[in-house]
C-alpha cells in the first residue's frame, strides 16, 4: 500500500496547514504565437523554459525539454533511463520539485531518477551550481523547479469550458505515437479545474546506420488534476500527478546484453504526487505568504521476462512542507522561512543469489530554517545574502541497515554581487555552500550496501563569476565557475560476507564556463553558445562507472534559430549542437568519446485560433553517435560500447485542436 493511500486525513490536514507555493493564476491564452522562441535566459547556467517553448519543438522527453542549454546534457537508453547531466554532474545531486513538491528518492543507478512531462509544463527553472538559501536542503549542484498548467492558462478570456486534443506520430525504426487528451473548466469566476491524460508508445527505435536498437520499446501513461482558485489576497492550488513508465529492456536499462548474461525484463517506474499549494498576499510590504505541503511515492520494478524473477524493486515515499513569507523593508527583500521533509525507503534485490540478495528499510528527514535577502544598495549595485540551517536524521530500520543511527546539521551561506557598470553592462561575483548530511540515497543499492555509521557529511563550495552585455537587442554573457564537493557519499564494492559499504570516497571538482552571444528581437532570435568543464573525483576526471556523481562531456558548441511569422501564425526554428571529442579516462584501452554534430528543425503553423499543426525532425542528417552523457564503455575484458547510440533521424508531427 503506498504511502499516500496510507496517510490519515488528519495528516494530510496537518500538513496542509504547515503548508506552501502558490500557483499564480493567469489568464494569458495558451496559443499566443509570441510566445514562440523557445527559452528565456536569465543569465548562463540558469534556465527558464515555458510550455508553450516545448510545444513548438513537440517535445516528449527530458532530452528535448534541455535540447536548448549548452551545459545540460541528458543520456540513456530508453526513456526510463533517461539521466540530467547539470554541468557534469548527475542529477542526484539535484534538488527537484513539481509544484512545490520534492522528488528525492533515486530507485535504482541504470534508471534515470527525474521525470517530468513536457505537456504539463507552464514553466521549468533551472539554477545550477549551490545558490541561494530558498533553493532547499542539500541543493549541492542547484535546483530544478516546474510548475504545472492550471485552467487559467487553458482558457481564453470570458471562457467557462473548454478541451484540448492532439495527436503525435513519430516516425523512426518501428515508430511511436502518442495522444494528450485535456479538459478544462471555470465552474465559478475565480476558481478552475483541468484534467489531463497523456499516452505514448514506441517500438524499437532505428540509430543513425539505420540499426534497430532491440529493446526500446517503452510505454507511457500520465496524468494530472488540478484545482485552483484566485480569491484577491488568496490563492490555493491542489494537484494531483501521476505517472507511469514502463519498458522492455535489459535489466541494466541503459545498457545492451555486452555479454549475453543479463536478461530481457519489465521495466516498470511510477510516481502519485499530491500537492497543496497557498499564498495569501494582502498588500502589505511585510507580509506575502506561501505555503506548500506534498506528499509522494515513486516506486519500481524490474522482472525478468522468462523466469519472473524480481531482479530489483522499490518504493521511496516522501512527505514534506515548506513555509515561507517574503517582506519587503526599504531597499531589502527578504525571504524566509520553515522547511521540512520526511523520507522513507523498502528494497529489495535478487542480483547475485545467494549472498547478494537483499532488503532494507530505512528512513530520514531533515528540517531547515533559512534566510534570503536581496538588498538594492544603488540602482546600478545589488547584494544578495543568506543562509539556512539544516538538521539531518537517518535511521536503518531493517535489513542491512539495521540499527544504524546517523544525525548531524550545518550551515549554508551564501552570497553574491552585481554591479550594472553602464548601460547595459553589469558584473556579478557569486559564492554559495551547501549542506547535505546522510540521506536515504539509491534504493537498489541500498538493499545491498551497509552503513557503517562513521558517514560525514557532505559540502560543497561554489564560486562563481560573470559578465552580461545587453542593448538594442544584442546581448552576450559569459560566466566563469568551481566547485567542489567535499565527502561525497558513494556505494563501494567489498565482497562476501557483505556486498559492500557506503562511504565518503572523497572529493570532486568541477571547473567549467559558458558563454553566449546572439541577437533577440520579438519575433527572431539568434544566438550562439558554448560550454566547457573538467569534472573530477580525488583528482581524477570522471568516467562513466561514477554513477550518481557525473561523467566527461566534450566541449559543447551550441547555435539556434528561432523565429515567428504574423501571416501565416508560423514558427520555425533550428538548433545545432556539435560535441567535441574527449578523452575517456575509464582505462587505458578505452578510446575518446567521439565527436558529434547534431541538428534538429521545426515548424509550428497556427492555422486557426484553434487549429495547429507542427512538424519536427530531430537528428536531421541521420547522425550515428553515441551521447556523452550516455555509460557508453566496458573495460577489461570486454572492450566494448555497452550503451545505447543515440537515435537517427525521427521526423515528428502532430496536430491539435482546441475546443
Amino acid at each position: 500500500m503506498t504511502h499516500l493511500k496510507r496517510c490519515t486525513a488528519l495528516q494530510l490536514t496537518a500538513a496542509a496547514l504547515l503548508a506552501s507555493t502558490a500557483v499564480s493564476a493567469t489568464a494569458d491564452p495558451e496559443l499566443e504565437l509570441e510566445n514562440i522562441i523557445v527559452t528565456a535566459r536569465r543569465e548562463p547556467g540558469n534556465l527558464l523554459v515555458t510550455g508553450d517553448q516545448l510545444r513548438t519543438i513537440q517535445a516528449k522527453s527530458l532530452e528535448d525539454i534541455f535540447a536548448f542549454e549548452s551545459s545540460v546534457a541528458v543520456g540513456g537508453g530508453s526513456t526510463v533511463a533517461q539521466k540530467i547531466y547539470v554541468r557534469g554532474f548527475e542529477d542526484v545531486l539535484l534538488n527537484v520539485t513539481v509544484d512545490g513538491a520534492q522528488s528525492p528518492g533515486e530507485l535504482y543507478h541504470h534508471q534515470g531518477r527525474v521525470q517530468i512531462e513536457p505537456e504539463f509544463i507552464k514553466t521549468l527553472e533551472l539554477d545550477a551550481g549551490a545558490g541561494a538559501a530558498t533553493n532547499g536542503a542539500g541543493a549541492v549542484t542547484g535546483a530544478l523547479r516546474t510548475t504545472l498548467k492550471d485552467a487559467f492558462d487553458m482558457l481564453e478570456p470570458g471562457e467557462r469550458i473548454g478541451a484540448y486534443l492532439k495527436g503525435t506520430g513519430w516516425f523512426n525504426g518501428d515508430d511511436g505515437q502518442g495522444y494528450v487528451a485535456s479538459a478544462f473548466g471555470r465552474p465559478l469566476d475565480n476558481v478552475g479545474i483541468i484534467a489531463t491524460y497523456i499516452d505514448r508508445r514506441r517500438d524499437n527505435y532505428a540509430d543513425g546506420n539505420g540499426d534497430i536498437v532491440d529493446p526500446s520499446e517503452y510505454d507511457q501513461r500520465r496524468g494530472y488534476l488540478k484545482l485552483n482558485g484566485d480569491f484577491g489576497a488568496h490563492r490555493a492550488s491542489l494537484t494531483y500527478e501521476q505517472l507511469d513508465d514502463d519498458a522492455v529492456t535489459y535489466e541494466r536499462p541503459n545498457l545492451s546484453n555486452f555479454n549475453s548474461t543479463y536478461q530481457i525484463s519489465d521495466q516498470e517506474m511510477s510516481r502519485d504526487t499530491l500537492a497543496l499549494n497557498y499564498e495569501w498576499d494582502p498588500a502589505s510590504p511585510l507580509l506575502d505568504v506561501r505555503a506548500t505541503a506534498y506528499g509522494n511515492t515513486t516506486d519500481f520494478r524490474v522482472q525478468r521476462q522468462a523466469t519472473g524473477l524480481i531482479y530489483g524493486e522499490g518504493e521511496f515515499e516522501s512527505i514534506g512542507f515548506d513555509l515561507r513569507n517574503s517582506s519587503r523593508i526599504g531597499a531589502h527583500a527578504l525571504t524566509y522561512g520553515v522547511d521540512y521533509r520526511d523520507d522513507d525507503v523498502v528494497s529489495a534485490q535478487n542480483a547475485t543469489p545467494p549472498f547478494a540478495w537483499g532488503t532494507t528499510r530505512q528512513s530520514g528527514s531533515v528540517l531547515g530554517v533559512y534566510l534570503q535577502d536581496n538588498w538594492a544598495i544603488s540602482d546600478a549595485l545589488g547584494l544578495s545574502a543568506g543562509v539556512r540551517f539544516d538538521d539531518y536524521e537517518f535511521e536503518g530500520n531493517g535489513g542491512v541497515s539495521a540499527g544504524v543511527s546517523i544525525s548531524d546539521s550545518g550551515l549554508s551561506p551564501n552570497i553574491g554581487l552585481t554591479w550594472e557598470v553602464v548601460d547595459g553592462l553589469q558584473l556579478r561575483a557569486a559564492y554559495a555552500q551547501a549542506f547535505r548530511g546522510v540521506t536515504i540515497r539509491e534504493a537498489f543499492f541500498s538493499a545491498l550496501y551497509v552503513h557503517d555509521g562513521s558517514l560525514e557529511s557532505e559540502e560543497a563550495d561554489n564560486l562563481e563569476f560573470g559578465v552580461s552585455y545587453e542593448k538594442d537587442g544584442f546581448f552576450a554573457r559569459a560566466t566563469m565557475y568551481q566547485q567542489t564537493i567535499e565527502n561525497f557519499i558513494d556505494a563501494r564494492y567489498v565482497g562476501t560476507p557483505v556486498w559492500g559499504y557506503w562511504q565518503n570516497v572523497g572529493d570532486a571538482e568541477v571547473d567549467g564556463y559558458e558563454v553566449e552571444l546572439g541577437y533577440d528581437a520579438d519575433d527572431l532570435r539568434l544566438s550562439v553558445g558554448v560550454w566547457e568543464a573538467d569534472n573530477s573525483l580525488n583528482g581524477e576526471p570522471l568516467v562513466d562507472s561514477n554513477l550518481g556523481l557525473g561523467t566527461s562531456i566534450g566541449r559543447t558548441w551550441l547555435a539556434r534559430l528561432d523565429g515567428a511569422l504574423a501571416s501565416p501564425r508560423l514558427g520555425y526554428g533550428a538548433n545545432l549542437r556539435y560535441v567535441e571529442e574527449v578523452e575517456n579516462e575509464i582505462s587505458a584501452t578505452a578510446p575518446p568519446k567521439e565527436s558529434y554534430f547534431v541538428a534538429d528543425v521545426y515548424l509550428n503553423w497556427q492555422a486557426t485560433d484553434d487549429l495547429g499543426v507542427a512538424l519536427a525532425v530531430n537528428n536531421l542528417f541521420d547522425e550515428f553517435y553515441y551521447d556523452h552523457a550516455t555509460y557508453t564503455w566496458l573495460a577489461g575484458n570486454f572492450n566494448t560500447y555497452v550503451g545505447y547510440p543515440a537515435v537517427g533521424r525521427e521526423i515528428r508531427a502532430a496536430v491539435s485542436y482546441r475546443f
